[in-house]
C-alpha cells in the first residue's frame, strides 16, 4: 500500500521515521509530508531523517495558528503543489486537527481514504474549545480509521468529545496502537538494577521543562521523602520551555538540571538513577517511560493519561494522581521496597514497544481501514 503521512513535527520526533522504516519492510511504500512554520530550524540530531522520503514545506506563519481554516488551506495548497496525492492509496494524518482537516478535504476532492491519530494537543487544546467539536465530528465521521495511543484517551475522546449519533461508528473503526522505542534502547537494555541503601535514592525525569510535566509536584513529593529521613537526589534532563519552572527547579538544593543530552549520553544518566518519575498533567503516551524501563528504572506515571493501563499497577511502577505529592511519595516507597523485582519486569516488558511488533499492528489497521473505505484487498 502507498501511504502518505501528514505531519507538522516530523522534524522533531523519531517516531514517524521508525514507523515508516518498519512499514516499508512489510512491503508498503511510505512517505511523509511535513508542514511547518516558515524559518523553523531542524535540530542536528534530526537532519539524518530529512531525506527523499520526506517532503518538507515551510508554509505557515506564526500568526496562522490563530486562524484555523487559513492554516489548513495553506497546508492543503502546499501539499497539492508538492506531490500528486492520487499516487497514494491512503493518507495518515498524525494529528486530528493539524492535518486531519486537510485529509478530509483530500478525500472529498480526490476520494482518497484517510486515517487520523488523536493526540494530546487534539484532546487538551483544540477540543476544549466548543468550536472545534463540530470540526472533529466531520473529520472523524469520514475517516476510515482512528488511532489512539492509549486506552484512557480513546475512552475520554468517545465519551466526552464524540457526538452521540457517531459514538458506535467511531468505536468500531478505532484501535489502540502505541508508539515504539528507537531500536537503540532495546539494543542496549540494562541489567536488573538494585538499591544497596534503601534510604538513599536517585530520581530522574527526562522531559521538556514546562508546567505540564509537573516537575514542581515531584519536588514536593521528594521534600516529603526527605522529611521522612530519605536522602534523595533529583535529576531533570530536557529542553527548557518554561523559564519559571526552571527557576523553581534551580532553587531546589537536591535538584540538578541538565538542559539537553543525546541518547548516547542520556543512557548513562538513566543507568545512574534509580526511579523515573513524571506525573504529567496530560500525556498522550510518554515514550520516555519506555526508555526508562529499558534501563531497568521503575516508573511513576499519571492516572488516566497515556501510559496508564498498559501494565498492571505495581508491575513496572505505579500510576498516580498527578497533583498529589503524598501519593507519589508513598508509591516511590513501595517501589523501593520491591525494587529489583520491578526493575526486572521493566527490562522484560519494554519489549512491548518494539517497532517490529507495532508495525505489524499498523499493517493490519491500514489494510482493514482501506477495505472499510471500499478499496480492494492488498
Amino acid at each position: 500500500m502507498r501511504i502518505l503521512f501528514l505531519c507538522t513535527y516530523y522534524h522533531r520526533a523519531m517516531i514517524f521515521r521508525d514507523s515508516m522504516n518498519r512499514l516499508n519492510e512489510l512491503g508498503h511504500e511510505v512517505k511523509a509530508f511535513n508542514a511547518v512554520i516558515k524559518g523553523e530550524s531542524i535540530h542536528e540530531k534530526y537532519k539524518g531523517i530529512m531525506d527523499d522520503a520526506v517532503i518538507h514545506k515551510e508554509c505557515f506563519t506564526k500568526w496562522d495558528r490563530f486562524f484555523y481554516f487559513r492554516k489548513q488551506k495553506k497546508f492543503y495548497n502546499a501539499l497539492l503543489s508538492s506531490c500528486d496525492v492520487k499516487n497514494y492509496d491512503m493518507l495518515h494524518s498524525h494529528t486530528l486537527f493539524n492535518g486531519g482537516y486537510v485529509a478530509y478535504k483530500i478525500k472529498k476532492h480526490f476520494g482518497i481514504p484517510y486515517i487520523v491519530s488523536v493526540r494530546d494537543t487534539d484532546m487538551n487544546v483544540f477540543l476544549r474549545i466548543p468550536f472545534y467539536k463540530k470540526i472533529s465530528d466531520k473529520i472523524i465521521r469520514e475517516a476510515a480509521g482512528v488511532q489512539f495511543l492509549s486506552q484512557p484517551y480513546k475512552e475520554k475522546f468517545i465519551d466526552k468529545y464524540t457526538s452521540n449519533d457517531i459514538k458506535e461508528h467511531v468505536e468500531k473503526k478505532s484501535t489502540i496502537i502505541r508508539n515504539g522505542l528507537e531500536s537503540f534502547w532495546l539494543n542496549n537494555k540494562a541489567e536488573v538494577k538494585r538499591i544497596e541503601d534503601k534510604k538513599s535514592i536517585k530520581i530522574l525525569s527526562v522531559c521538556k521543562i514546562k508546567k505540564n510535566k509537573n516537575l514542581i509536584t515531584t519536588i514536593k513529593a521528594i521534600e516529603k521523602l526527605i522529611k521522612m529521613g530519605y536522602n534523595v537526589k533529583f535529576t531533570v534532563v530536557g529542553q527548557v520551555i518554561d523559564k519559571n519552572v526552571l527557576t523553581c527547579l534551580e532553587k531546589s538544593s537536591f535538584t540538578n538540571v541538565i538542559k539537553f543530552l543525546p541518547k548516547e549520553k542520556l543512557i548513562d544518566i538513566y543507568r545512574d538513577n534509580d526511579i523515573y518519575v513524571m506525573p504529567s498533567i496530560h500525556e498522550t503516551f510518554g515514550r520516555v517511560y519506555a526508555e526508562a524501563m529499558s534501563q531497568g528504572l521503575p516508573i511513576i506515571y499519571s492516572k488516566g493519561e497515556g501510559f496508564d493501563g498498559i501494565f498492571e499497577d505495581g508491575s513496572v511502577g505505579y500510576s498516580v494522581p498527578s497533583q498529589d505529592p503524598d501519593y507519589i511519595a508513598d508509591c516511590i516507597i513501595k517501589i523501593i521496597e520491591n525494587y529489583s523485582d520491578i526493575s526486572s519486569r521493566c527490562i522484560e516488558y519494554c519489549e512491548e514497544f518494539d517497532w517490529e511488533k507495532i508495525s505489524k499492528k499498523l499493517d493490519i489497521f491500514y489494510k482493514n481501514a482501506f477495505l472499510r473505505a471500499g478499496g480492494d484487498a492488498i
